[in-house]
């Protein structure tokens, strides 16, 4: 088993305890799943997300299971997420080029999760008045699958010299 998935696994167990995790095995190898029920003040509703990690080379994808918040929104998706069909895929982080704003060596326990707890935070109040305080950039019309080809492929670019 993956030494890197185990330790992120270990680090989401010990500080969340109501989460639940596994790695399991999937078409490209193991990886990293983790689900928590967050709730970003005591006034919010309570949120199911889902957190997939495929391990070193891949930053990890959030999901919120439940509620649907296309429907909470009547439809309309936050700036601040990335396009998908189902269910809504928070866009937490700028991995690109030379800005990271997340890196494998960080848990998920520490960073991904408070993030979407803040995420949903600023979710909440874009609802409200449809201003998005986050900060960030935002994906436009991006899948998250969309989103890693690009970061994917910055990698492998040689540097355009002389333009």
């Amino acid at each position: 088993m993956c030494h890197h998935l185990q330790r992120q696994l270990n680090a989401l167990q010990k500080r969340y305890h109501g989460g639940k995790g596994r790695i399991l095995k999937g078409k490209t190898g193991l990886k990293l799943e983790w689900r928590q029920v967050l709730q970003p003040s005591r006034l919010s509703r309570e949120y199911l997300i889902l957190v997939k990690w495929a391990g070193l080379g891949c930053i990890p994808e959030v999901e919120v299971l439940s509620p649907n918040l296309r429907d909470l929104a009547g439809g309309k998706r936050s700036p601040h997420e990335f396009f998908s069909k189902e269910n809504t895929k928070p866009c937490l982080m700028f991995n690109s080029g030379s800005s990271k704003d997340w890196v494998p060596s960080m848990l998920i326990a520490e960073s991904i999760i408070p993030w979407t707890q803040e995420w949903l935070w600023y979710w909440e109040l874009w609802l409200s008045d449809g201003e998005w305080r986050g900060g960030g950039v935002h994906p436009g019309e991006l899948t998250i699958e969309q989103y890693m080809d690009q970061i994917n492929n910055s990698h492998h670019q040689p540097a355009n010299k002389g333009k």
